[in-house]
């Protein structure tokens, strides 16, 4: 699909059209939203082209589709177990390769906290949070309040830090498993 040089990965690849825009959200808070025709076609052994510029330290932490849909909400949670929803009109189309805005403030005194998940959620849908140490919750979107970009967020699973765990997958649930009718 591309090339990569050591130390680089492919972490992600969704279906898209030239009408939808992407969303691509860093470890440290931040996220940019760019149209997909901005995303010039390439050849199969090029390594692409930049969708958003980094801060020293810090990574891409998740990536979403987004399409017209004006009601659509963004899932926020970060490793120490905030989170918080976030109408995804609140992050603006700009031009591919920025550095971003405030997509989620840490909690003072949180200097370890990062981003886990960016996931484009419906209310209706359920969530799956998986800690590293295999604890899992199951949550209602709904239960999650919908907040500012500014927001720090509320805490949307208990985290034993001290010991070392943190979130590591954010799963929305199947509406068939939600249904009961697979």
């Amino acid at each position: 699909i591309a090339s990569l040089v050591d130390g680089d990965r492919l972490n992600w690849c969704e279906k898209c059209t030239d009408a939808d825009d992407i969303l691509v959200g860093s470890t440290r808070g931040q996220a940019t939203r760019f149209a997909a025709s901005s995303m010039r076609p390439t050849a199969r052994t090029s390594r692409g082209v930049k969708s958003m510029t980094l801060k020293k330290g810090d990574t891409i932490a998740d990536m979403n589709i987004l399409s017209g849909d004006k009601d659509q909400c963004l899932l926020v949670v970060t490793t120490e177990g905030y989170g918080k929803r976030i109408r995804t009109d609140e992050f603006r189309t700009t031009a591919r390769g920025g550095s971003g805005v405030i997509a989620i403030k840490f909690k003072a005194g949180r200097v370890n906290d990062r981003v886990s998940t960016i996931r484009v959620v419906n209310e209706e849908d359920e969530v799956l949070l998986i800690t590293s140490q295999g604890v899992i919750v199951r949550q209602k979107v709904k239960d999650i309040s919908c907040q500012g970009r500014s927001a720090t967020g509320v805490l949307v699973q208990k985290v034993d830090v001290k010991s070392g765990d943190s979130i590591s997958t954010v799963s929305i649930v199947p509406k068939e498993a939600v249904d009961g009718s697979a």
